[in-house]
């Protein structure tokens, strides 16, 4: 493939894409947000940490591996195993007792806006949109202030039993407790030593402390359903963070209460605008009975989009019963990006839907149901746009406004994905699913589905990693309903 010739692309598409978005009404986007507060560990940190405790005691924790966060000790073995190991690890607590302690005993460098809802809602408002609306069940005041600060940028708001949009500022729900992930950050090398134990950490990564207090519910105001309409007009919906729904509840409830009401908010917001587009953000899940809950009962047949990376397409493939191909795509071996098509493939048919767009390091691949109402290059404009947004995002860490997008342009096509898609291209071109000169252009056209694949741009090292995938699927789902709203206006 010619990397000059993607580059031209990217540029073609931005353009393309910044013309387009103008012609959208709104954005909806629910329901996850907290605030990221980051620390990155040096020895002295980690030493004194470790001085808080009976060293035998840490131990002796380390070795029963908690699965969750239940007190500081819990903590501090969990936090030891991800640096011996230098694996990242995401470990749910339910009570904000570890959270103060840290801020006691520790303190964080900086905090930040997290979740994907409150991370995707930032973006579109600074790409410039009319109306983007977020919506977070348990807003609190804390949680407001990391929106940022735009008249674009609406939530609901109940007052004297009417729902009216006010930035969140002015509409978070008083008395609410903020949640707040702990990311702590370690780096290759730091030594290590507890108990008689000494070991060096093998790469750079990170433990996030997931904070999933008890009074969490992931579900819309009962007000708020009643009036959607008052959220109208808009063209998308970006939902995310079901796998916050837990299986029981304290007061009897489960996860199918939680899986019934999602389903209604989808098929108002649906039955409001029936063009609307709706697009779920999926992400990591332990729990097997609810990660099958949410592909079967919520994406299924009911959202027309889904976004998820390499990882996500393993597990999501292993709970539908396709084991092999969940196990030929985390192998990650030289035709993994083969499994990778494959899966996306399998996932566009079990859940009925009309696209489904994975992102992983050097290309994308979009997989879309036949008689979409967009061209393939016009698919491949929207991807290559979120590409350009992703790197803009890496190399800066923020994005203000659109314009400040097209740095990302400056950043070089990934060789490496330049690399993966020519190993593809056997495979697609020996099954006829493309002549040579289409596979060129990114065009792929099976028997029951088309495709787009593009190379990406990467930042080799990344101010932020932190919300790039969000980046990549808000980035591209919004290109795509522009686009869609253009075309629509110009006919």
């Amino acid at each position: 493939m010619d990397i000059q010739e993607w580059e031209q692309r990217h540029t073609e598409a931005f353009h393309n894409v910044k013309e387009a978005l103008p012609y959208l009404d709104g954005m909806f986007v629910a329901y996850n947000s907290n605030i990221d507060a980051i620390k990155h560990l040096s020895e002295e940190d980690l030493s004194r940490l470790i001085g808080f405790f009976k060293e035998a005691e840490i131990q002796e924790r380390v070795e029963t591996y908690p699965r969750e966060i239940n007190e500081p000790l819990d903590f501090m073995a969990r936090l030891l195993i991800s640096m011996r190991e230098g694996k990242a690890a995401e470990i749910p607590a339910h009570t904000s007792d570890t959270h103060e302690w840290l801020k006691e005993h520790l303190g964080f460098d900086y905090a930040r806006m997290g979740g994907q809802a409150g991370i995707i809602s930032n973006l579109l408002s600074r790409l410039e949109l009319k109306k983007v609306v977020a919506y977070v069940p348990w807003l609190s005041e804390e949680q407001a202030e990391y929106f940022v600060a735009a008249d674009n940028l609406l939530h609901p708001k109940i007052e004297d039993g009417k729902v009216i949009l006010k930035h969140p500022t002015e509409a978070f729900k008083p008395g609410i407790e903020s949640k707040v992930n702990w990311i702590l950050e370690y780096s290759k090398d730091l030594e290590v030593s507890c108990n008689g134990s000494n070991f060096k950490v093998p790469r750079d990564n990170r433990l996030i402390i997931s904070s999933r207090p008890k009074w969490i519910r992931l579900e819309m105001d009962r007000e708020v359903y009643e009036h959607l309409d008052t959220i109208f007009p808009i063209d998308g919906a970006m939902l995310s963070g079901y796998q916050m729904i837990k299986e029981e509840y304290e007061d009897g409830s489960t996860y199918k209460d939680y899986v019934e009401k999602s389903v209604k908010v989808i098929e108002k917001l649906k039955a409001l605008n029936p063009e609307l587009r709706i697009h779920v953000e999926l992400t990591s899940i332990q729990d097997r009975i609810i990660r099958k809950a949410i592909l079967t009962e919520i994406v299924a047949k009911h959202v027309h989009s889904l976004g998820l990376d390499t990882v996500e397409v393993a597990n999501a493939l292993n709970v539908l019963g396709h084991e092999e191909l969940s196990y030929s795509v985390i192998r990650k071996e030289e035709n993994g990006i083969t499994s990778l098509y494959q899966g996306a493939v399998q996932l566009l048919k079990d859940l009925s839907l009309e696209r489904v767009h994975v992102h992983s390091l050097g290309f994308y691949i979009c997989i879309l149901a036949k008689g979409h109402p967009l061209t393939l290059k016009e698919h491949r404009d929207s991807l290559l746009f979120s590409s350009t947004l992703a790197a803009a995002k890496a190399v800066s860490g923020e994005i203000e406004n659109l314009e400040e997008v097209e740095a990302g342009l400056k950043v070089p096509i990934s060789g490496k994905g330049i690399e993966d898609l020519e190993n593809f291209k056997l495979y697609c071109t020996g099954r006829n699913l493309c002549t040579p000169d289409e596979f060129e252009y990114g065009y792929i056209y099976g028997a029951d589905h088309d495709a787009v694949i593009i190379p990406s741009k990467v930042v080799e090292k990344p101010k932020a990693t932190v919300g790039i995938g969000d980046a990549i699927s808000a980035g591209a789902f919004a290109a795509m309903i522009a686009r869609m709203k253009q075309k629509q206006e110009r006919e």
